[in-house]
């Protein structure tokens, strides 16, 4: 992984990413259809007048269509990209660029920093008021450390 144009400032060869990311918009384009798959499953099993689940169907429903129309935007954007090489070049500069990258990587830090204190306040405040909630706020903050940890060590293995 010596070299990998993500923890590097080596370039990446741009077709490749835009393929990935072509595919990773297929990805989620199927992520939403299965959402949507399952309100209808679930609009359909379920009873009438079953009330502790009334929402359940619209939220798997409208998820799924927003992943599907956000995913779609995105490879029809991506494709442009590669179909016309003037589009394709200035997105390349723009992605390449030392100083955007650098800006990325610091939003992506304050932000997980952020994320961090945010989870922290939620646990405190959560204990109060209900303790279930409490514990899956503290499984969250656990699973962000734990992977934290583990991108420092890979990161800093690959740089």
């Amino acid at each position: 992984m010596k070299g990998n144009p993500v923890f590097s400032k080596q370039k990446r060869d741009f077709e490749k990413t835009c393929r990935r990311r072509i595919l990773a918009g297929k990805m989620i384009f199927l992520a939403g259809a299965l959402a949507v798959l399952a309100a209808l499953l679930y609009e359909r099993a379920a009873p009438l007048s079953h009330t502790a689940g009334k929402g359940t169907a619209e939220f798997y429903l409208v998820t799924g269509a927003a992943l599907m129309a956000a995913s779609l935007v995105k490879i029809g954007r991506t494709r442009r990209y590669l179909l016309n090489p003037e589009l394709g070049k200035g997105k390349w500069l723009e992605e390449n660029d030392e100083r955007n990258r650098l800006i990325g990587l610091r939003c992506w830090a304050f932000s997980g920093y952020a994320l961090f204190l945010l989870l922290y306040a939620g646990i405190l405040i959560s204990g109060f008021m209900n303790m279930t909630v409490a514990r899956v706020l503290m499984a969250v903050t656990v699973v962000f450390a734990l992977l934290l940890g583990i991108f420092r060590v890979v990161i800093s293995r690959n740089m």
